[in-house]
């Protein structure tokens, strides 16, 4: 081989290597609309997420326009207390020993909702979902489902997770799990249908949402 040709292998292979690292670092960006009754510019937060628990505390932030549209990054990498771990024993009420959970001790932080304020007396809030309908359902009664309901997720997670089998999650839902996430951030999609006469919930990674879901918002 020649020199030339040596150095033209070990530059494709490095632009291919520095290809790599900047997709990888590819910020995520959070965009979209949601209501706005003031038509007045406020501030919209990402809440942090979880599979055992509901959200409870900011993870990023940015403006929201007096048209309601918004478009924010997350934050690259993510450290601290806002990480809890990944453990079938929280996410399932039974059947736990049917999940997977590799490798122990990974920990997460998703987002799935959005909250504005000095919009409205009360904030305004924003789901990944499938539609207005089915979160009003979900408010009512967590396992009124029915196929083609969807959530969506960004998923953070500190190592390579993987996530796999089925179990009766805490909302009483028979879900299978096919999560095979990298480090940092990726997509979930919380699909339904109907198996043997009874709804199933899947939870699985993603390239991109169901083309159903997007930002639903209500004022509350």
């Amino acid at each position: 081989m020649n020199r030339s040709m040596a150095c033209g292998r070990w530059s494709a292979v490095a632009a291919v290597c520095l290809l790599g690292v900047a997709l990888a670092q590819r910020p995520v960006v959070l965009s979209g609309n949601m209501t706005n009754p003031t038509e007045k510019s406020g501030t919209v937060v990402a809440w942090a997420g979880y599979f055992d628990m509901s959200p409870t505390g900011v993870i990023a932030f940015g403006e929201v326009t007096a048209a309601g549209d918004f478009a924010f990054e997350l934050p690259r990498a993510v450290h601290g207390d806002v990480l809890h771990p990944v453990e079938a024993k929280n996410i399932c009420q039974s059947g736990g020993q049917g999940l997977t959970v590799q490798p122990a001790g990974t920990t997460h932080v998703f987002v799935n909702t959005l909250m504005a304020f000095d919009l409205t007396a009360t904030p305004v809030t924003a789901v990944l979902a499938s539609s207005p309908e089915f979160l009003a359902r979900l408010a009512a009664d967590k396992r009124d489902l029915l196929p083609g309901d969807a959530l969506g997720y960004y998923l953070y997670v500190e190592r390579g997770l993987t996530l796999q089998g089925s179990c009766v999650s805490p909302d009483g839902v028979n879900v299978e799990y096919d999560v095979r996430a990298g480090a940092g951030w990726s997509r979930l999609a919380y699909t339904f249908d109907v198996v043997d006469g009874g709804v199933v919930g899947k939870i699985a990674t993603v390239r991109e949402f169901p083309p159903q879901v997007g930002w639903v918002s209500s004022v509350r």
